[in-house]
């Protein structure tokens, strides 16, 4: 039994039109997203390069003095020298839909083309995803997080596909698995740990498997739709007693992409800058307390989501074996947020990644609250509260995504004003220079251009990013309400 009762065909293309237009509205918010803050200071960096090689001695100077994330500046670079921002656009708008394509997949005995699980997916991520106006719509930090994180889900997708297939490989696939896993692992610190840690757990069930015996007959992954009716994927002995060559070659390239991100002399740099109140035990004390708040600044509505989840299953008569995989995620979950422990400062958008792998445990509780026949009546109470989440949600989105998408436009349209009059008194050669600020009536949960707002202080390092650029020497924020230049 299925929420609408639809055939398979007509699952498949509202599935389909879920994905396009998942693809359509978050491709809208990101044209309607400027350039802002570092996006400038990129842009002013890249255009000092007198060659396209020069863009990797760039990176190599940002390497040995600021950060090790290469993979995530290079592609930044790129697009900047290639002045392709709206192609930028169009292919960060392919990875998110390819995000969500991934968690999708990582949901264990889903059905096919579980339209209804997939629009819960891509809720989740606009409603909850971290920081989502920073992380997934701006230039920079989209470099950093949406794009990051969909290499390190897309290498873990592909990992566990095979891996369940107990498929053997060639030695192209050995080398291709070692080299996304080199890109995988120098993309993110906490989430790309999180990744080989997974793979640490990967090998440790096979060894126990073959200690003990266990052996999923087939090895053939289930067809989605049949999935409820198979136990296949109920025990960890879906992921065989077999380590696979291109299991290893993956995991190495993994660790040596890790290894050079985080021996990044950088990295040591830009700590130093940070200075911290307390050390020792007491200091540690006070990382965990920040990193805790933290966690439940961001998290707190989706972790009570899981445990609501967790004592449904587990009272529709769920084993823990049976919720291995959202157990496992969830657990993954606070590994990578409480690695941030590791840092003295960290920030919101750290823990994007983190709450990627606390979405899929969510989807994969909410994938096991199934109607077969002979469900129990409170089942079927379970079930339906689900569906009626989801429609509230989507109720909810719609209205939030209209509201927040014309106030994005009219930011759109005064970010535009200032700059092309900007550029025009950069041509004249003025040296200091009056902008308008933007309104505030428009700010929304969907924008980060508040944030990185020039200010009435020409020396705040929004404006001097903005001076930067535009080759100005100072430029000084006025009120929009006063400003009559234009």
């Amino acid at each position: 039994m299925h929420v609408l009762n639809l055939n398979d065909k007509w699952r498949k293309n509202l599935f389909i039109i879920e994905v396009i237009a998942c693809y359509i509205t978050v491709l809208a918010f990101m044209i309607l997203t400027p350039m802002l803050g570092d996006d400038f200071n990129y842009y002013a960096t890249v255009n000092k390069a007198g060659s396209f090689w020069q863009l990797f001695a760039q990176e190599y100077d940002q390497y040995m003095h600021w950060t090790g994330r290469s993979v995530a500046h290079i592609i930044l670079r790129m697009v900047f020298y290639f002045d392709a921002v709206m192609l930028f656009n169009f292919l960060s708008a392919g990875v998110f839909v390819l995000l969500t394509l991934c968690i999708y997949f990582h949901i264990d005995r889903r059905r096919r083309y579980d339209y209804r699980l997939y629009l819960l997916i891509v809720l989740m991520l606009w409603i909850f995803g971290v920081s989502f106006a920073e992380t997934i719509l701006l230039k920079y930090a989209s470099c950093n997080y949406l794009i990051t994180t969909g290499i390190i889900i897309g290498f873990l997708t592909l990992y566990r596909h095979w891996l369940i297939q107990g498929s053997k490989g060639s030695i192209l696939r050995c080398i291709g698995m070692f080299l996304f896993g080199i890109v995988a692992g120098w993309c993110s610190e906490n989430t790309s740990g999180g990744a080989i840690l997974l793979q640490l757990i990967y090998f440790a069930v096979i060894l126990y498997n073959r200690k003990h015996d266990s052996v999923d007959t087939g090895r053939k992954a289930p067809a989605p739709e049949s999935a409820s009716k198979q136990s296949d994927t109920l025990s960890v002995a879906m992921y065989g007693n077999k380590i696979m060559p291109w299991m290893i070659t993956g995991f190495i390239g993994m660790i040596i992409g890790f290894a050079f991100m985080i021996s990044a002399p950088g990295n040591y740099i830009r700590a130093s800058f940070v200075e911290e109140e307390h050390t020792g035990l007491v200091g540690m004390i006070a990382r965990i307390q920040k990193t805790t708040l933290l966690i439940r600044d961001n998290f707190l509505i989706l972790i009570c989501m899981f445990i609501v989840i967790l004592i449904i299953l587990r009272v529709m008569g769920k084993t823990w074996k049976e919720l291995h995989n959202m157990l496992l995620y969830g657990f993954l979950f606070l590994a990578t947020a409480y690695s941030l422990i590791m840092t003295a400062e960290p920030q919101g958008r750290a823990f994007f990644g983190a709450g990627i792998y606390l979405t899929i445990a969510i989807c994969q509780g909410f994938s096991d609250i199934k109607l077969d026949e002979g469900s129990k009546e409170l089942n079927k109470a379970f079930y339906i509260a689900g569906t009626c989440l989801v429609s509230l949600m989507f109720v909810h989105m719609f209205f939030e995504y209209v509201d927040s998408g014309v106030d994005l436009g009219r930011i759109y349209r005064e970010e535009a004003e200032r700059n092309t009059y900007l550029a025009q008194k950069a041509a004249e050669g003025a040296t200091a220079v009056e902008a308008p600020m933007l309104r505030p009536d428009f700010e929304n949960k969907y924008t980060f251009a508040y944030v990185l707002d020039i200010t009435e202080d020409p020396g705040y390092w929004t404006n001097t990013e903005v001076e930067t650029y535009y080759g100005i020497e100072s430029i000084t924020g006025v009120e929009r309400a006063n400003w009559t230049e234009y």
